[in-house]
């Protein structure tokens, strides 16, 4: 039988109404943010009616997670934590959050080398993360001081002028100067 409330009752009710006010705001979160994913995800190929890749030079593409590669890719540099649904024949998947801390130079290193040595074989060549916005700039602006002997700024102006939404994190912007002074000393 239920008994009337008391101002007694009034402590323990204030517990169950605030861990109740938590459990909906995290159900919140959940769904708000499963929500926001999966239109994402519908709309990751095309936006605004534009691939989600740009072309920075021929042999080059830069951009985010697609279901194809663009037309005549033949190696993929996947920097995104998700695996690609497709293969080229030259596939590499080299996961990095993105956020800090940075990757090593040696880590950087590598894959700069795999992307010099497609760009060499003469093999189209798409890096990719998952935006396109932050790790695989980064790499890209990677190949491009070590190949022209640039300084950050002056690769990442350059491959900002293919593709105007790149960002690296503060990060990996850090790293690219580690990079710059790297090159420096060869």
């Amino acid at each position: 039988m239920l008994r009337p409330l008391t101002r007694a009752d009034s402590p323990e009710i204030d517990r169950m109404l605030k861990t109740r006010r938590q459990v909906i705001m995290v159900l919140l979160l959940v769904i708000t943010t499963s929500v926001a994913a999966y239109i994402w995800s519908q709309a990751i190929d095309d936006l605004d009616g534009k691939p989600t890749y740009s072309k920075i030079e021929d042999g080059l593409y830069l951009g985010g997670s697609v279901k194809k590669p663009p037309p005549g890719t033949k190696a993929v540099l996947n920097l995104c934590e998700a695996e690609d649904s497709y293969h080229a024949e030259i596939h590499s998947w080299e996961p990095i959050p993105d956020a800090a801390p940075a990757p090593s130079l040696k880590w950087l290193r590598k894959r700069v080398e795999f992307v010099d040595e497609q760009q060499r074989a003469n093999r189209q060549t798409y890096v990719h993360c998952h935006g396109g916005i932050s790790r695989a700039p980064m790499v890209v602006t990677a190949y491009y001081m070590y190949k022209n002997k640039w300084s950050r700024d002056e690769a990442l102006a350059f491959v900002r002028s293919k593709r105007d939404i790149i960002g690296p994190n503060p990060a990996f912007m850090d790293l690219l100067l580690e990079w710059e002074k790297e090159l420096k000393r060869e």
